[in-house]
C-alpha cells in the first residue's frame, strides 16, 4: 500500500468582516479523495460549519482555547467533488478579526484516523499520536509568540504557513510523503518564548479503515 497523496494545498490569513469566509478551491481528480481544513480565529465568535461545493464538511472538533482567546477547528470531507468549487467557512457571528486558513486534499485516504488536542504548555509541547501503517500526520500550533517550529516526528521540521488571528499560528504541517509504519510517535510545536498549543491529526492510508465513532486518540487539554 501507499501514504496519502497531497495534491493542493491553500493557505489564507484574512479578515472576514462577514458571518462567512468562501473561496475557490481546486480538487484534483483521482481515487479515494479527502479534502480538511485547519481553521483558527478569535473566539469571539464560534463556526457553524464548512461546505464545498454545497456539500455539508464534517466537524472532527471545534475548540475554545480560552486562555489564548482563540478557537481552533478542523473540518473534512470524504470524495469532494472535482475541479474549482466554492469552500464556504460559515461563523455564528461577522468576525471582525483575522482568521487563520489551511485547506488541503489527497488522494489514496480513506479518510481520518487518530487526533489529538493540547492546549497551551510550555514550549517545547511534545505530545503523541498512535497511526496505522501507511498514514500521515497534520498539525497545527498556536501561542501569543511566533511559531519556530513544528516537527512531525520529533526532530524532522516541517514547513508550515504562519499567519496572525492577534495570536501567532503556524497550519499547514504536513509530515513526509512516505508515510508511517504502524505505531506511536512524537509530535513537537515550539514558539519563541512561552506557551505553544499542539494540535495533530491522523491522515489515513488505505490499509486501515477509519476507526469506529469515539475510538480516536483524544486529549481534551485546554
Amino acid at each position: 500500500m501507499a501514504a496519502p497523496v497531497s495534491v493542493n494545498s491553500f493557505s489564507a490569513n484574512p479578515t472576514p468582516g462577514n458571518n462567512f469566509y468562501q473561496f475557490s478551491y481546486n480538487v484534483a481528480a483521482g481515487s479515494d479523495r479527502l479534502l480538511v481544513i485547519q481553521l483558527t480565529m478569535a473566539n469571539t465568535v464560534g463556526f457553524s460549519g464548512c461546505t464545498y461545493d454545497g456539500v455539508a464538511m464534517t466537524q472532527l472538533h471545534s475548540t475554545n482555547r480560552g486562555g489564548l482567546s482563540q478557537r481552533m477547528a478542523f473540518f473534512y470531507l470524504l470524495n469532494p467533488n472535482t475541479g474549482n468549487n466554492t469552500l464556504r467557512i460559515n461563523f455564528g457571528g461577522n468576525q471582525w478579526n483575522p482568521i487563520s486558513i489551511h485547506a488541503r486534499n489527497f488522494t489514496g485516504s480513506s479518510g481520518i484516523g487518530n487526533e489529538g488536542r493540547t492546549g497551551a504548555q510550555t514550549t517545547p509541547n511534545t505530545q503523541t499520536l498512535t497511526v496505522s501503517d501507511d498514514s500521515r500526520i497534520m498539525a497545527t500550533a498556536c501561542s501569543i509568540n511566533a511559531i519556530s517550529t513544528i516537527q512531525i516526528p520529533q526532530g524532522s521540521n516541517r514547513s508550515f504557513a504562519t499567519h496572525n488571528t492577534n495570536r501567532q499560528v503556524g497550519t499547514g504541517a504536513i509530515s513526509a510523503a512516505a508515510g508511517f509504519s504502524a505505531g506511536t510517535y512524537n509530535i513537537r510545536t515550539t514558539s519563541t518564548f512561552g506557551s505553544v498549543t499542539n494540535d495533530r491529526v491522523e491522515i489515513l492510508g488505505l490499509s486501515a479503515p477509519p476507526p469506529a465513532s469515539g475510538d480516536g486518540d483524544f486529549f481534551m487539554i485546554m
